[in-house]
């Protein structure tokens, strides 16, 4: 079934009619393709802002004659209302779409003929504003800009291919009448100017430029781009490039390639390779409201979710937030301020959130993305290696397991497309040979190393041709990134390699398994100082780190993984590696928390810290530096008072072993003398006296024993 919107909405060529609603409905299930349009945004198309009470019904009944009129299975009943199925059905604006990549791909091949007749198939397809009907539903205003910009772009290209092609006199008189349809459009004066210089009209060709540079300045007064002012000069000095099977394009001052860090929402105009995955990403994004997206490191899964998915929900009016875990990833959410409904949240290297110190955090922190499904769309993006992990957190990987988009490597057709677009787009000129070579030693899934590669090259170009031999110097794909920190190294004093290293072991870590990854820190624990700060500032300006006011992190884990420096760095100090980190965050913890003193190092640990810190003398920050000092300080106390309690509980039992001394010899005394008493009676008892004396001799014993005991009760009151 083909359905045509490059103009009025047809249905099979007009072979098939329908009444204005069912056109409006139709139109609408178009510009949304394979995506699920509730009843009110089909009432919105339909009638505007003021709908109808019964627009339920008069939808109903549009979908029902639509069903009847096409096949009844094309059009699919969903949760969340209706969406039109995409198999089986030619819509003329994606077939445009497809002329228009074939075209471009012809003119970088060499083949302007081809590209010319493939672009006029293109133009061939319009027949008026596309989506008319709906032109006061955003979605659809939206599509046609987007589709009209596309077409004025074409007609440029068009121009570029017959020049190219040698239709020079062709190309003069259309260019004249495109310019005249678009003054505002620079691209169209260049073209004619080059047409003219080319059939020898070089004073036509000047003044062209020049009239061109007076209509900017008055019309929106501004000076022209950099290619009229340069094609000026050429023009004044003759150029040769002029007559060149190329259309004349000047260069961008600004490199087309990212290098190791990813492309940003403003960066999707330079973003290629990943279209088709970025439509179906899309499409699911529509219809379920989350993804999952994995896969190697290196193979681009940040640039595909910013520069991809982020900037074509930015461009439909959505609001999008991106954010990287870091440290403290639930933190991290809680600075997240989005509306619940139209927004999406993309959370990139996720894989950072298992780096938390605290395993309760990172059960908050998807718990947490868990409801945030519920609020706006969710893209998490995570590296393959990590997705076991999630399986710890059920709910999180419940909502996610039947929504993954597996990122692959990027095969030659691919790979070209990275390489050669960029370069056309900044009117740069690839040596031939240099595009083979670059997909021979790339493999697809080490993207940021040929960007970084690329770039190189870039700055190594001669005026606009990127070359094999600056390739070569640059060091190729496998040692770009090696050669570009080995130059900041070399530049740096021995203080200043100290601090590098300092730097750079705080940013990344490896795993017991050996693997590497990057750490997200705050800034504050990196520009420690000045000199921290020049250091840093170093590395961002050779793209090996990326900051912004909160924090710091490298450009990409390759960074680790591709510098031998670096590798040996990492390899000769594990342990004091993990002291830094843990101590990190208990003194960042410990200074949220007030500092108070239950925080603070003790004991072994405490020791373990003191005798790293004394042997490596690492450059800390001032908080780990109070935490160390506040910790030594608390333990120095501790061990005062433990030692003064020592002593008074020494003194107490001395004091009492004198006590016991006291009442053993007390005791014995008693002993002795109740002994001495009983000697004393059985003598008497022997010994025949008088009455009275023996009376008296009968009461000494009493006597005596009575003696005994004031006695001992006088020394007991005494000593006890």
């Amino acid at each position: 079934m083909e359905v045509r919107v490059l103009g009025a909405l047809t249905l099979d060529d007009g072979r098939i009619p329908l009444a204005p609603r069912d056109r409006a409905v139709l139109g609408a299930l178009t510009v949304r393709l394979g995506a699920s349009l509730s009843v009110d945004s089909l009432a919105a198309a339909v009638w505007g802002d003021d709908p109808p009470a019964s627009r339920s019904h008069v939808i109903r009944g549009c979908i029902m004659r639509l069903r009847r009129l096409i096949a009844p299975d094309r059009i699919e009943t969903t949760p969340l209302g209706y969406r039109l199925i995409p198999d089986h059905i030619d819509v003329d604006a994606e077939r445009f779409e497809r002329l228009i990549a074939r075209g471009s791909q012809q003119l970088e091949l060499g083949e302007p003929d081809r590209a010319a007749h493939t672009f006029s198939e293109a133009l061939a397809l319009w027949r008026g504003e596309p989506y008319v009907e709906l032109m006061d539903w955003g979605p659809a205003r939206i599509a046609s800009g987007r589709l009209a910009e596309l077409r004025l772009d074409v007609e440029e290209l068009l121009l570029d291919a017959r020049l190219q092609a040698g239709d020079v006199q062709e190309v003069t008189a259309s260019a004249r009448a495109r310019v005249a349809e678009a003054p505002l459009r620079e691209r169209r004066w260049v073209v004619l100017s080059v047409a003219q210089y080319r059939q020898g009209r070089q004073a036509d060709a000047l003044a062209t430029v020049r009239r061109a540079r007076v209509l900017l300045a008055a019309e929106l007064g501004l000076e022209p781009c950099t290619e009229l002012a340069e094609l000026e000069q050429a023009i004044l000095r003759q150029d040769p490039a002029l007559m060149s099977d190329r259309v004349f394009r000047a260069a961008s001052p600004e490199c087309p390639y990212f290098g190791l860090p990813p492309a940003g929402v403003a960066d999707a105009e330079r973003y290629f390779g990943r279209e088709q995955e970025l439509i179906g990403a899309v499409r699911v994004l529509e219809e379920r409201g989350v993804l999952l997206v994995a896969g190697p490191s290196g193979v681009g899964k940040s640039s595909f979710v910013r520069a991809g998915i982020g900037a074509e929900f930015l461009a439909r009016g959505v609001d999008v937030a991106i954010v990287t875990p870091g440290e403290h990833p639930i933190d991290v959410l809680r600075d997240v301020d989005l509306p619940v409904g139209e927004s999406l949240l993309i959370v990139d290297q996720c894989e950072q959130a298992f780096t938390a110190d605290d395993p309760a955090e990172i059960r908050e922190f998807f718990d947490a993305l868990s409801q945030m499904v519920y609020c706006g769309m969710l893209v998490v993006a995570i590296r393959a290696d990590r997705l076991g992990d999630l399986a710890d957190h059920q709910g999180f990987a419940r909502i996610i397991q039947s929504h993954l988009l597996l990122l692959t490597a990027l095969g030659p057709d691919g790979l070209r497309t990275v390489i050669e677009r960029p370069a056309d787009q900044a009117g740069l000129i690839l040596e031939p040979g240099l595009v083979e070579i670059l997909i021979r030693d790339a493999d697809g899934r080490t993207l940021p190393l040929l960007s970084h590669a690329l770039r190189q090259v870039w700055f190594r170009r001669e005026g606009r041709v990127l070359t094999v031999e600056a390739y070569r110097a640059s060091g190729e794909i496998d040692g770009a990134v090696a050669k570009t920190a080995e130059e900041v190294f070399a530049t740096l004093s021995e203080e200043g390699v100290r601090l590098l290293r300092d730097i750079l072991l705080r940013l990344v870590e490896a795993s017991a398994d050996g693997a590497v990854g990057s750490r997200r820190v705050e800034r504050t624990s990196i520009a420690i100082d000045d000199a921290h700060a020049q250091i840093v500032d170093r590395l961002v300006d050779a793209r090996l780190i990326t900051t912004d006011e909160e924090s710091v992190q490298v450009s990409h884990e390759a960074l680790a993984r591709e510098w031998p420096r670096l590798r040996q760095w990492l390899a000769d100090d594990v342990e004091g590696q993990r002291i830094m980190r843990h101590l990190g965050s208990s003194a960042a913890a410990w200074d949220a928390m007030g500092r108070p003193d239950s925080e603070l190092y003790r004991g072994g640990r405490l020791s373990t810290a003191q005798h790293w810190r004394d042997a490596v003398d690492p450059a800390l920050t001032a908080v780990e530096r109070g935490f160390l000092d506040a910790a030594a300080a608390h333990e120095t106390a501790a061990l005062a008072a433990a030692q003064g309690q020592l002593r008074k509980e020494r003194r107490m039992v001395r004091r009492l072993s004198w006590v016991s001394a006291g009442a053993v010899v007390l005791a014995i005394v008693a002993v002795a003398a109740g002994i001495f008493a009983g000697l004393q009676a059985n003598l008497a008892a022997t010994t025949p006296r008088h009455g009275a004396s023996r009376r008296a001799r009968s009461r000494s014993p009493r006597q005596v024993s009575s003696r005994t005991r004031a006695v001992d009760t006088g020394l007991i009151h005494r000593f006890g």
